[in-house]
C-alpha cells in the first residue's frame, strides 16, 4: 500500500472565501422550474416558509436524535482513538451538514484533516453548497460533483462526504423534498397575497343605500345625492339619510371565510410531502388515537430510511480514519439505531412474568439515570402500593412515594 503523503490530507480543496463571490450555477432544478416561472434560487424561499422549515428541521432532528456510534472492533487502539476524534459532537456535526441533502437532494462536505497527538483526525467540514455543484454530462462517471465556480471534481481521496436523498432513482442531484412540496407551498404564497389585496380592499366596509324611483333619470339623480353623502360618513360618523329605505354594509367575510381552509389545506400536503404523513405535524381536529399511531410509524419509516442513508453516507469517514492511522487494521463499522424499541409496558410485563432484560439496556432505552452504587438508588419497598394500583392519583400531596399514613413526628 502506498504512503499516504501529509500534502495531500492536508490539502483543502475548497475555498469559502472564494466560491460565495460567484454567481450560483445552474441545476437540475431550472428545467422544471423554468416552466413555471421560477429561479433556483427557489429553494431558499421554500426554507423561509416557517412550516416547511420546521418540518424539514423535524425530520432531520429525529435522525439526529437517535443512537449513533461505531462498533468497536477487534485492535483496541482504533478503538479509542475513534472514541477520542470521531467523537458524538464531531459525528453530530456532519451528520447535520450532511441531512441538508433531505430538501435539497444532495449535501457535500469537504473533510479538513489535522495532527494531533501523532494522528490525523477530521478537525472540520466545510459545507459545499448545493448551488456551486454540477455534473459532467460524459465521462466515465457522472456521478462525481464538480465545483462549477473553479470547475474541480470533488474526487480527491480521503476529502469529501456526498450524501444523495436517492430513494433509488439514480438520479446525481438526488430527490429534493422541497420539489415535491413545491405546489402546495406556492398555492399558500398565491392565498396570502390574494388576502393581503382583500383586507386592503375592504379595511373600511363599503356602506350601501338601497332606494326607489320611479325611472332611469330619477335614479341617476338620487344615486348621486347618495353616493356624495355616503362618502362624506367615516367610522363613528352617523347621519340621516332621506328616501333611502335601507342602508347595507358590505365586507368581505364570505370572500375570506374559506381562507383558513385553504392554508390548512396546503399544510397538510406540504406535511405529506416532507415527512409523508400529516396527523403527527398537523394539529388534527378530528384525528382519532389509530390513525395517530398510523402516521407516527409513517413517519418513522422516513425516520428509518434517512438514518439507514447518512449511515452510509458517514461510514467512509471511519474507513478513511484507520487507513490512514492504523493501515491494514479493519475499519470500525458506524451504526445508528434506528429499530423500533421496546415501550415501557412490554419491559414492565417482561420483568412481572420473570423474562430475563438487559439492566444496561434498561436504563439506556428509557434514559433513566443509573444509580452509582446502592446507597444512590432506590428501591420502592415490599408491600408499598404501586402507581398502578393507586390508580396513578397524585391528589394526595401528603404521601411520600403513596404511604399509607404519615410518620409519627
Amino acid at each position: 500500500m502506498a504512503k499516504i503523503g501529509r500534502a495531500d490530507l492536508e490539502k483543502q480543496i475548497i475555498d469559502i472565501g472564494m466560491f460565495r463571490s460567484f454567481i450560483s450555477a445552474a441545476d437540475d432544478a431550472s428545467d422544471w422550474l423554468s416552466q413555471v416561472g421560477e429561479s433556483s434560487r427557489i429553494f431558499g424561499e421554500m426554507l423561509d416558509d416557517g412550516r416547511i422549515l420546521s418540518l424539514v428541521d423535524q425530520r432531520k432532528n429525529r435522525v439526529r436524535w437517535l443512537d449513533m456510534a461505531p462498533k468497536d472492533g477487534e485492535h483496541a487502539g482504533l478503538n479509542e482513538a475513534c472514541r477520542a476524534a470521531l467523537d458524538y459532537n464531531t459525528i453530530q456535526k456532519i451528520c447535520n451538514q450532511l441531512l441538508n441533502a433531505i430538501p435539497n437532494g444532495i449535501a457535500v462536505s469537504e473533510v479538513v484533516w489535522e495532527v494531533r497527538d501523532g494522528l490525523y483526525v477530521p478537525s472540520g467540514f466545510i459545507p459545499v453548497p448545493r448551488s456551486q455543484l454540477s455534473f459532467p454530462l460524459f465521462g466515465a462517471d457522472r456521478r462525481v460533483p464538480v465545483h462549477a465556480p473553479t470547475g474541480k471534481r470533488l474526487d480527491a481521496p480521503r476529502k469529501f462526504l456526498v450524501h444523495r436523498n436517492d430513494r433509488g432513482t439514480g438520479n446525481p442531484w438526488g430527490s429534493p423534498a422541497l420539489r415535491s412540496a413545491y405546489w402546495p407551498w406556492k398555492f399558500k404564497k398565491l392565498g396570502f397575497k390574494f388576502w393581503i389585496m382583500a383586507a386592503e380592499r375592504i379595511g373600511v366596509p363599503s356602506i350601501l343605500a338601497v332606494f326607489e324611483a320611479r325611472n332611469d333619470t330619477e335614479v341617476k339623480k338620487q344615486a348621486n345625492v347618495l353616493v356624495d353623502i355616503l362618502a362624506k360618513i367615516r367610522s363613528g360618523a352617523s347621519a340621516a339619510i332621506g328616501n333611502v329605505k335601507d342602508v347595507k354594509y358590505l365586507d368581505a367575510a364570505g370572500a375570506l371565510k374559506d381562507f383558513d381552509v385553504v392554508v390548512n389545506t396546503c399544510n397538510t400536503e406540504i406535511a405529506y410531502a416532507i415527512t409523508g404523513q400529516s396527523l403527527s405535524t398537523n394539529q388534527a381536529e378530528y384525528g382519532t388515537k389509530a390513525q395517530g399511531e398510523l402516521h407516527e410509524r409513517s413517519f418513522d419509516a422516513v425516520t428509518f430510511g434517512d438514518a439507514q442513508d447518512i449511515q452510509a453516507a458517514v461510514q467512509p469517514l471511519f474507513d478513511w480514519f484507520a487507513e490512514i492511522n492504523f493501515p491494514g487494521v479493519p475499519p470500525l463499522r458506524f451504526e445508528i439505531d434506528a429499530g423500533e424499541k421496546a415501550s415501557w409496558k412490554v419491559l414492565t410485563e417482561a420483568l412481572d412474568r420473570g423474562i430475563p432484560v438487559s439492566r444496561r439496556a434498561f436504563y439506556d432505552l428509557h434514559k433513566i439515570p443509573e444509580p452509582e452504587d446502592d446507597a444512590d438508588s432506590f428501591v420502592k419497598p415490599e408491600g408499598m402500593p404501586s402507581i398502578a394500583a393507586a390508580g396513578g392519583d397524585f391528589a394526595d400531596r401528603d404521601r411520600f412515594f403513596f404511604r399509607t399514613r404519615r410518620a409519627a413526628p
